[in-house]
């Protein structure tokens, strides 16, 4: 029972660790342009921001367009590691969540 236990006590935290890690890439390489995570990622279901962050990255480059370091970076080795956390961070807040930002986040 108490392997059970901190089973599932491990899996949240790797998943909230996850989140936090994403939030920061998040912060360091897009809030400048789109603010806050938390605002910015219930515009879109936890499907569609994967979706959309894991297709072609054509479309994504093509919102950027008139910004040469984004693409640079949306090209990089760095993208292609920092993403799936990004994912994760803007799910956690997107449309179709339970997660509901307060004032104070």
């Amino acid at each position: 029972m108490k392997f059970i236990i901190l089973l599932l006590v491990s899996i949240v935290f790797v998943f909230g660790a996850h989140e936090k890690r994403g939030q920061k890439y998040y912060l360091n390489r897009c809030s400048s342009c789109h603010g806050s995570g938390k605002m910015w990622g219930n515009v879109a279901t936890q499907e569609e921001w994967k979706d959309f962050l894991n297709k072609d990255i054509a479309e994504l480059k093509s919102f950027h367009d008139k910004n040469p370091n984004v693409v640079k970076y949306l090209e990089s080795d760095d993208f292609k590691k920092e993403k799936n956390r990004m994912i994760r961070f803007l799910q956690e807040f997107s449309s179709d969540s339970e997660s509901i930002p307060s004032c104070n986040n």
